[in-house]
């Protein structure tokens, strides 16, 4: 019995991962099958773990949702972490760039997407406080200027290479901390 759990685990991962890819490599609206092929696993398996391609977003959203609350909680030490939470970024470009379309499945007001968001601002909130409080950033930044960045280095992707991509995010981060300030 433990060792079917394991596997049925293993196997929800292995989807997930197999979505980041293919979704990074032909939108989220990539056919499922593709997902499926890439995990390794049959049809069967992909519709016992998601009842279709929302939820299988969902959970990429919630896995996403996860990761940041931990990036979070490791920059909270300093007070430059949201700085080094947008610069951070730049080693997650697989992740934010397979995701960039989701409201093409999920529409913006779902009550999931929603409680996604809410629970984003909540995680990010007291980075950016600690940021104002020490004057890194501007007293009027918010948790939608957060979305707007981030927007901006998922829109910066398309298309590029992999090295392209860290060359341009990197770029893209340094011109947005930085601005254009001689």
């Amino acid at each position: 019995m433990r060792k079917r759990q394991q596997l049925a685990a293993q196997n929800r991962e292995d989807l997930l991962s197999a979505a980041l890819k293919i979704f990074r490599q032909q939108g989220i609206r990539a056919p499922l099958q593709l997902v499926i092929s890439e995990a390794g696993v049959g049809r069967a398996t992909f519709y016992r773990n998601f009842k279709d391609r929302r939820e299988l977003v969902i959970a990429l959203m919630e896995q996403a949702l996860t990761r940041l609350e931990a990036k979070a909680k490791d920059y909270a030490q300093y007070p430059d972490g949201m700085i080094r939470l947008i610069r951070s970024h730049v080693d997650n470009l697989p992740l934010l760039t397979a995701l960039m379309e989701y409201w093409r499945v999920i529409d913006r007001d779902d009550p999931i997407m929603v409680d996604i968001y809410l629970r984003r601002d909540a995680i990010l909130q007291p980075l950016i406080d600690q940021a104002i409080t020490h004057q890194i950033c501007r007293a009027d930044l918010t948790t939608k200027d957060y979305a707007l960045i981030t927007g901006i280095l998922r829109a910066a992707f398309q298309g590029m290479t992999d090295a392209e991509q860290v060359a341009l995010a990197t770029r893209a981060v340094d011109l947005l901390i930085d601005g254009m300030k001689a």
